[in-house]
């Protein structure tokens, strides 16, 4: 069995020693429109390309919005059985949601953490890739202490079976007390940023993976992120 997962990234895989540790939890660390939801996206459509399945907690875009712009790149999500979506984004609406996966705000981490649990067991049987898309978001509407004690709940329910999971912070929002409360969590970081027109991504650090410092030149194409 593999110990590692691709990213779909070449480079960033090079970087990893192939992919990123199976069970690990990951910070993906970047200001707004460097690309972090496309990458959690094409990180995703890679999972499912290998079979494995595939949970997107929707914090800051409607789902329909992640399905739709993922069909740009070509990654067809809709229908597919090994693809689920929590909405956590639709209560803003201000209207009544409904939906299997459907939460009524972020501010309850109790009914958040039973939709988390259904989905997971619904996709069980498979490996699973979990992308929080933000945890940011999360932030802004429980404690810090509350949120990582969240987040460890869905590390450790991911982890159960070698899955990964994958969340966004976006850069420039958090103090420092708070972005290392949220590095607590994680076994690995990947930056990304905009300097002189151009974007680039890093990784700082990353478990069971060899230091490789320095930064690496990517654009978003017509397939998704890769390396210049």
């Amino acid at each position: 069995m593999k110990e590692r997962e691709p990213t779909g990234i070449d480079k960033l895989d090079e970087l990893l020693d192939g992919g990123i540790p199976k069970g690990s939890t990951v910070l993906l660390i970047g200001p707004p429109g460097t690309g972090k939801t496309v990458f959690c996206q094409q990180f995703i459509a890679k999972g499912l390309e290998n079979n494995q399945g595939g949970l997107f907690i929707a914090m800051d875009n409607p789902p329909e919005e992640i399905v739709e712009n993922a069909k740009d790149f070509g990654w067809d999500f809709k229908g597919k059985d090994n693809f689920i979506i929590m909405d956590v984004y639709s209560w803003k609406l201000g209207e009544e949601i409904s939906g299997k996966y459907a939460v009524q705000g972020p501010s309850d981490l109790n009914q958040l953490n039973m939709t988390l649990s259904d989905a997971l067991r619904d996709l069980n049987g498979v490996q699973k890739r979990v992308i929080m898309d933000s945890a940011s978001s999360l932030t802004f509407f429980t404690d810090i202490n509350s949120t990582v004690r969240f987040l460890q709940v869905v590390s450790a329910k991911t982890k159960s079976n070698g899955g990964i999971f994958l969340l966004t912070v976006e850069d420039g929002v958090h103090d420092e007390h708070d972005l290392s409360t949220l590095n607590y969590v994680a076994d690995g970081v990947i930056k990304m940023k905009r300097e002189d027109g151009k974007s680039y991504f890093s990784v700082p650090r990353m478990t069971k993976t060899s230091n490789k410092e320095g930064w690496e030149e990517y654009e978003i194409t017509e397939k998704g992120i890769e390396t210049v």
